[in-house]
């Protein structure tokens, strides 16, 4: 079944997982952050202080998720959708009216809980459960979200700072939950249930001794226990961490290139095409061969891109860097929601997922922080990714080395 054949019997739930990542954007570092010059001024706040409070914000998110994301499993799809809604126009409302820095806080810790946590988590939990034989193809479509989003809404909410004000713009995302969220997601779900869904003609292109998935009702300590947790979520965490650092230190590493910001922020727009091509050109092959065959490659474009980065300063190297990171971006989310799916199961997948989920967050908060602990004591961009090259070689011969051992098994 090719995309548009597979779009054209599921539109409804395909549309309703792209329109959540895309929303999901709301509490992403790349729009938090340009949010932060306000945030200084209108609070008296140094830089310093506001990346503690945003990081400790963002870890507090992440450990709340772990106790609201399971709860997909026990609610139905639309009441859930409505509670992460109404959490995501609550968290930019908060931060809109916030007078005093507590308030603040809380503001950021909502977007990220509902808006990086939970938009996300819903939208690709559903696309993992409801579909099996083109699960892959699901999950590309719904990550599609993300460079649309990484695309549209950094220009709109720069351009509504500039002309509105930040609290004003904040108010105008609001809104737009209300008018466009809200009722689109409503209207995807309505009559919908796992009878919708149409798999009929895609053909079982999986191998003959491919493992099946799991039927245990995994919980999330005995996830926590499992050696698959281990092998996966060193790899969800280098993902997270290294992309929120290289977003979030694009103009910092532009002045050290001597890259006009211009540029840079130009050269990202590899970043969006190379992960929009990479996600659907994914699905088809995650159905094909399964998650678990693709995993252990999918840092290797992270890799090179800052290697690439590393080893000069011309120009061209921008794009180019851009370009295979955005391959790893691309590929990672489709194929670690489908890993989860077809390790764990999809009886217990959004207390499994939520665990992942964590880490993910985490690691976004970890990234900025690490990188300015290094570069506060003299080390410089590329010294930095020559190191974080050698701790991505190490994480890919440890899955190597384990990949016979537990990725073979047909059970976890």
């Amino acid at each position: 079944m090719n995309y548009i054949v597979f779009f054209r019997n599921n539109p409804r739930i395909l549309l309703y997982g792209v329109l959540l990542v895309f929303f999901s954007s709301f509490g992403q570092t790349f729009i938090v952050s340009l949010y932060i010059p306000s945030f200084l001024e209108s609070f008296g706040i140094s830089s310093s202080f506001f990346s503690a409070l945003y990081a400790g914000a963002t870890l507090l998110s992440a450990s709340t998720l772990v106790f609201i994301g399971k709860k997909i499993d026990h609610i139905p799809l639309k009441r859930f959708t409505l509670f992460v809604i109404a959490g995501i126009m609550a968290a930019c409302l908060l931060t809109a009216i916030s007078g005093h820095v507590v308030l603040l806080f809380f503001g950021i810790y909502s977007l990220r809980l509902f808006g990086q946590g939970l938009l996300s988590h819903t939208a690709l939990t559903t696309m993992s459960r409801y579909f099996k034989k083109a699960r892959g193809k699901a999950l590309g479509i719904a990550y599609l979200g993300f460079p649309l989003g990484e695309s549209i809404f950094p220009i709109l909410v720069a351009a509504g700072i500039a002309l509105l004000g930040w609290r004003e713009t904040l108010l105008v995302s609001a809104s737009l939950v209300v008018l466009v969220l809200l009722p689109l997601s409503l209207t995807f779900l309505r009559g919908f249930s796992r009878a919708n869904i149409k798999e009929e003609h895609v053909p079982d292109t999986m191998p003959d001794n491919a493992p099946e998935e799991s039927e245990k009702s995994w919980t999330q300590r005995s996830v926590l226990g499992s050696a698959w947790f281990y092998l996966i979520a060193p790899t969800v965490f280098l993902v997270g961490f290294l992309q929120t650092a290289l977003f979030f230190f694009q103009t910092f590493i532009a002045e050290f290139k001597t890259w006009t910001t211009e540029w840079m922020a130009g050269s990202i727009i590899a970043y969006a095409i190379s992960s929009s091509l990479t996600s659907v050109a994914s699905g088809p092959l995650i159905d094909r061969v399964g998650a678990r065959k693709i995993f252990p490659f999918v840092l290797i474009p992270l890799a090179m891109g800052v290697l690439l980065l590393s080893l000069g300063s011309h120009p061209v190297l921008a794009p180019l860097y851009w370009l295979l990171v955005g391959f790893t971006g691309g590929i990672n989310a489709p194929v670690t929601s489908a890993l989860y799916a077809e390790i764990f199961g999809t009886r217990s997948l959004g207390a499994v997922r939520s665990i992942f989920t964590f880490v993910m967050v985490v690691s976004t908060a970890l990234g900025p922080l690490v990188y300015s602990f290094f570069l506060d004591r003299g080390f410089h961009f590329d010294q930095i990714h020559y190191g974080v090259i050698v701790v991505i070689i190490i994480n890919m011969l440890y899955i190597r080395l384990s990949y016979q051992r537990h990725f073979s098994r047909t059970k976890p």
